[in-house]
Formats: C-alpha cells, sequence, structure tokens
C-alpha cells in the first residue's frame, strides 16, 4: 500500500512539474472572440445585458431558439441583398449574383483555418469547418450590409421598425456576438478606408451616410479586433500615461500617491452634493467632449471646477458599458482597464438621484432612463467588483496605468476639498453672495453695522466743540 502511495504521489508531482500555459492562455492586445467571463455570467442581473435579445452574429448564440424566428430570417434577406450590391459593384462579377456568392464563399473557405484562430476553442468546438463556413459567410455578409444602410431616421432601409432598428444595433454590440473584423475585411467591397467608413457609419446609426460624407478622416489610430473593440477605441482615443493638465494650465506627469499618514491619502468628500458645498461646480468639457479621459479640475481661491465628458445614458447604456467591462475583463485581452477606471470614476462621484440632477443640470449628461434614481442606482452597480475600484482610489499600478489621470484629479480635489478656509469661503459666498438678493441683504446688514459702529464712537467721543 505504502508503495503504491509512493507512485501515485510521485506521479501527481511529475504532472504538476510539467503543467504549462497552452496557448489559449496568451494575453495578447488581440483576444479572441470567446463568451463573457465565468465571473460575470455567474451574475444574473450583469450576465442578462450580455445576452442578443433579437438577432445573434457567430457562433456563441447562433443556436438560440429564440432569436432564428426573426433573426435568422433578417440575415438571410440582408445577405441577399448585399450579395446582390456585390456582384453590380465589384468588376469581376460584372452582375452577376450567383458568381459573386460563389466567389465570396470561397474566400471564407480559403481562409477559414485563419478564421478559426480567432475564436476561442470552445466557441467553435460544436460546428463542423462546413457549418462555421456557412454562418460567417452568411453572418458576415449580412453584417456588412446592417452597418451601410443602418439609419435611424430611415429604418426601411433593413426592412424595419424603428424599435427593430434600435434592438438589432443593440444586439450587434454585445461582445458574445462580435464577428472579427478580418472576416469583414475578406467580405469587403473594398479594403481598408472603406471599412473604417462603414464602422463609423455603424457607430453613429447612420448620420455618416446621411450627410452625405463619403469618406471620413480618422484622427487616431483605432482597434479594430471587432465592432466592440472599434467603438471601445473611440471613446478612449489616448496614450496610456499621458501627461495631465495641471491647475495652471500646463502639463505634469502623475505623482506617485501620498503616503498612507497624508490627509490626500483619505478621501473625504463622497459625491458631487460635497463638492458643491466646498465651492466646487462641475461643467461639460467642451475640448474633445466625448473623450473619456478628457477630465480636468481646476483650483481657485473662491472656488473649484471639474470638467468631465458628455454622455447621453438611454437604453442602451446599461447593455454598452456592462459588455466594455466583460471585454476588458477577458482573460486574454491585454488592456490597461481604461473603461473600468472610468466607470469607477463616476461611481465615486454620483451616491444617488440627486447627484445625477446636479450633473444633469451641469449639462455633462442627458438622462433619457426612467427616473435620476435609475442612473443612479446603475452607475452604483457597475461600480460593484470592478478590478479598478481599489487602484482607482489611493493605489497606483502600472496593470492599470490609465487608472493615474483619475487618481490625479481625485487628489486635486481632495486638497481643495479639505482646505477649511476654502470651504469656509464658499459657504460664505453661497450664503450671501449667491444671489442679487442676499448680496444686497449681506450690504445692508454690513452698512447697519457701520453705522452703529460710527454711531457709538461719536457718543463715547462726542466731537469737541
Amino acid at each position: 500500500m505504502a508503495e503504491d502511495a509512493k507512485v501515485a504521489r510521485e506521479a501527481k508531482l511529475a504532472q504538476l512539474l510539467n503543467q504549462t500555459f497552452d496557448h489559449n492562455n496568451q494575453i495578447s492586445s488581440t483576444p479572441k472572440i470567446q463568451r463573457v467571463p465565468l465571473f460575470w455570467r455567474q451574475k444574473t442581473n450583469f450576465y442578462e445585458y450580455c445576452i442578443p435579445k433579437m438577432i445573434s452574429f457567430g457562433p456563441i448564440h447562433h443556436g438560440n431558439e429564440n432569436l432564428k424566428q426573426q433573426g435568422q430570417h433578417l440575415k438571410s434577406q440582408w445577405a441577399s441583398l448585399y450579395i446582390e450590391e456585390y456582384s453590380k459593384e465589384v468588376g469581376p462579377c460584372n452582375g452577376n449574383k450567383q458568381e459573386a456568392a460563389n466567389y465570396l464563399y470561397g474566400v471564407v473557405r480559403y481562409k477559414i483555418g485563419e478564421l478559426k484562430e480567432l475564436f476561442a476553442e470552445d466557441v467553435i468546438e460544436e460546428y463542423s469547418d462546413e457549418e462555421l463556413i456557412w454562418m460567417l459567410f452568411e453572418d458576415g455578409c449580412s453584417l456588412l450590409y446592417y452597418m451601410d444602410h443602418v439609419d435611424v431616421q430611415r429604418p426601411e432601409e433593413l426592412k424595419l421598425k424603428l424599435d427593430q432598428l434600435m434592438h438589432t444595433w443593440r444586439d450587434i454590440e454585445l461582445l458574445e456576438n462580435q464577428l472579427p473584423i478580418k472576416l469583414l475585411q475578406l467580405l469587403s467591397k473594398t479594403q481598408g478606408a472603406d471599412l473604417d467608413y462603414l464602422l463609423i457609419n455603424f457607430m453613429s446609426m447612420g448620420e455618416a451616410k446621411r450627410s452625405g460624407r463619403t469618406t471620413i478622416t480618422i484622427t487616431y489610430t483605432p482597434t479594430r479586433n471587432h465592432i466592440l473593440d472599434f467603438v471601445r477605441s473611440f471613446y478612449l482615443q489616448t496614450e496610456i500615461g499621458q501627461n495631465i493638465p495641471n491647475q495652471n494650465g500646463g502639463n505634469q506627469t502623475p505623482p506617485p500617491p501620498p503616503p498612507p499618514h497624508s490627509s490626500l491619502f483619505w478621501q473625504t468628500y463622497k459625491n458631487i452634493r460635497d463638492l458643491k458645498k466646498s465651492g466646487i461646480r462641475v461643467k461639460a468639457n467642451k475640448s474633445d467632449p466625448w473623450k473619456w479621459h478628457n477630465i480636468t479640475f481646476t483650483s481657485r481661491w473662491f472656488s473649484g471646477e471639474l470638467t468631465l465628458p458628455l454622455w447621453v445614458y438611454d437604453d442602451v447604456t446599461p447593455y454598452f458599458f456592462r459588455n466594455l467591462i466583460a471585454y476588458e475583463m477577458c482573460p486574454d485581452f491585454r488592456n490597461s482597464f481604461e473603461c473600468c477606471c472610468f466607470f469607477s470614476f463616476l461611481d465615486s462621484l454620483v451616491d444617488d438621484a440627486e447627484d445625477v440632477k446636479e450633473l444633469r443640470s451641469a449639462g455633462v449628461i442627458q438622462n433619457l432612463l426612467q427616473s435620476d434614481q435609475e442612473l443612479a442606482k446603475f452607475l452604483n452597480d457597475i461600480g460593484h467588483d470592478l478590478p479598478t475600484k481599489m487602484f482607482n482610489q489611493i493605489y497606483t499600478s502600472n496593470a492599470v496605468s490609465f487608472s493615474k489621470k483619475y487618481i490625479q484629479v481625485r487628489h486635486q480635489i481632495e486638497e481643495h476639498y479639505s482646505s477649511g478656509w476654502r470651504t469656509f469661503l464658499a459657504e460664505t459666498r453661497s450664503t450671501y453672495f449667491s444671489s442679487p438678493w442676499s448680496l444686497l441683504a449681506f450690504l445692508g446688514a454690513l452698512a447697519a453695522l457701520i453705522l452703529a459702529a460710527l454711531q457709538t464712537w461719536y457718543t463715547i467721543h462726542p466731537p469737541k466743540k
């Protein structure tokens, strides 16, 4: 028995010592298309926002019977219309729709080995190569047609009603509904800028095409793993660890966090209302207003100014934000949790509906949800369990280097907020100078005090005759 136990133990030790990470565990800036991480799938109130409700693209939800009744029919129609357009616009096909279909199918078939490498093994293992080729061919053609013809002003272009257009547009941005950009490039009528144009047209819900623009100049270098990745890069558009505008208008490199005994180590303000009481006002950033890194703080004698990027919160936002969180937490995706950092920062400013009201009044947000309380709850909900929650407040880590900017802004706010004399001046200003009537009352009271003092003086020291 002892000998058998020894042999078994040595076999286990040998197996343990020979363990290595396989290629599926490699971290890269081009992650595979995969399911939402298990951590979030186990949270049903989170994962329900990651499941398509009307249409599926790709292998993960392809077998969902609830999506086949209408979604599959729409995809087949769009794919057919795209092939027809392709046959007319691409020279070698000469208007022959069958020839165009054979060519596009053949392109996917020829590249299927490379395309399979862009998916996690567990999401394609149940499909044969033939099934996968057909799925990617049909889904890719239909998605390209959708991107080209989406128009919130004319949903009939896609044979949809407005509500259907909104639901399909939302579903296409979900993490588990992505198709690789490489597939879209293979099926696209032209390469390069043409696909970027379609991506921007999709993001703007047809505004790019509706405005008559035939080309779009992109002033940054977007990432293009898939549509969700492209949209994410649009809102970030910044160098990791970039310099931060200081209070004098220059630039400064983010300093290390203060030591634990420093007062700046502890955050004493809780929300937007606390900042308002200390004279800090919030306003919309007019320079690149949609870029999430565009946050600054300026401290003055009597007040402070926190500028924040704009955002319109609507029924799509809870889906979009949660899928960005899930994407950044995919185990093979190398990133600095840029979106998670921004969401943590928002969570640190908002406690309840009153804080949302302050942001709305300042023109920073437009709330199209049912109430300010619903938006506050949403921001608080997504703030839980984020990997950036700790590093977005007092600690820094190169793994979340994007948060250094937010940490610096928070330290600037804390320095202003914890200044007793600034708070006193702000409260005095708010009490006595916030309106013309309070100012007049203050001046009247001051004049009365001066006159009373003069009267007392002359009573004690009457002028000599």
